[in-house]
């Protein structure tokens, strides 16, 4: 297990919600949180409450929702004392059905699956605002990113973000922008396609996973977890969608 040097650690931990172990967990200064999959219906029901709170907030509507696809897997960061739901993202893979940025930005991703890339997106993210937003996000993002790259050998992440949020995904994570500002009819707001190799993620977190404040490194990769704190949630993940 790491020390609270890197910020980031993952043993397996059952707070009673749920007969699944957490995929990962993850302790702070400030907070001690849990990841798992969004498998029940209550859980969907919790990150869907917790996506329309946050959306709300931000002037997006409402009325957003978690579904139950084998495409899908949503995950959320539950407080580890108080069970309460502090954050929420869903990765979905590219599949006969498409994705949902097809529906704004078909071309863009057509053009990727020509190039023979294998694509997946991160749709319905949402974090409380008193939480460590860098903290609860690496740790999302980091298990979707193995979902994704390790269990189902993704080449190719999409997001579409408002632009005011552009820079916070160059930033932090390393995205590029992929199409033009358009309208999204789902929420209601212009958004920008966003595009991020996984092989670079991957390369960036081998090199900097687990070093958390201690690395000079200014994005998000070194808040993810370390190569061996990977190789669990790789187990753990394998494992849960096997049972």
């Amino acid at each position: 297990m790491s020390t609270f040097a890197t910020d980031i650690s993952s043993p397996v931990a059952d707070t009673g919600e749920s007969d699944r172990p957490e995929l990962a967990h993850v302790t702070s200064a400030t907070k001690s949180f849990g990841i798992r999959a969004a498998d029940t219906e209550g859980k969907r029901s919790s990150a869907s409450l917790l996506i329309n709170k946050m959306y709300e907030w931000k002037g997006y509507g409402s009325g957003f929702s978690v579904g139950d696809r084998p495409d899908q897997l949503t995950l959320m960061a539950n407080d580890f004392h108080s069970g309460a739901s502090i954050g929420t993202l869903t990765v979905g893979l590219d599949s006969a059905v498409g994705l949902l940025v097809d529906a704004v930005y078909a071309d863009e991703a057509n053009e990727l699956r020509r190039d023979g890339r294998r694509l997946c997106e991160m749709t319905k993210f949402a974090i409380e605002r008193h939480v460590n937003s860098k903290h609860v996000l690496a740790a999302l993002f980091h298990v979707s990113f193995i979902y994704a790259y390790h269990l189902h050998d993704r080449t190719d992440l999409l997001i579409e973000v408002n632009p005011a949020h552009v820079s916070f995904y160059r930033r932090l994570l390393q995205f590029e922008q992929l199409g033009p500002e358009k309208s999204n009819p789902r929420v209601g707001a212009p958004s920008l396609l966003l595009r991020l190799d996984l092989e670079h993620a991957a390369q960036m977190i081998d090199r900097y996973g687990g070093q958390g404040k201690n690395s000079s490194e200014q994005s998000l990769f070194p808040y993810a977890f370390s190569k061996q704190e990977g190789e669990g949630i790789v187990a753990r993940l394998t494992n849960y969608e096997k049972a």
